[in-house]
């Protein structure tokens, strides 16, 4: 018996799904039926990179702040540094 008897079909198929990755779309959204209920979206704007999210069919927007460049990114050489 396996691990997996226990589980749903939907739960063995979510275990082999891949994650989805978040996708920047261009522009702002025309108009609230563009988004999905609760589902966030990251546009590329004239204000930068803005995240959006309709909730209760009201539009919601946050503009990212872009970070300072960490003294990490410094560490990764590449070849003709090497």
């Amino acid at each position: 018996m396996t691990r997996e008897a226990g589980l749903t079909r939907q739960e063995r198929i979510a275990l082999h799904k891949k994650q989805e990755r978040l996708q920047i779309k261009d522009g702002a959204p025309a108009n609230i039926s563009e988004l999905t209920e609760g589902v966030p979206e990251l546009r590329s704007t004239n204000e930068g990179v803005v995240e959006y999210v309709r909730h209760n069919n009201v539009l919601y927007k946050k503009v990212l702040d872009q970070t300072e460049r960490s003294s990490e990114a410094s560490i990764h050489k590449t070849w003709d540094e090497i």
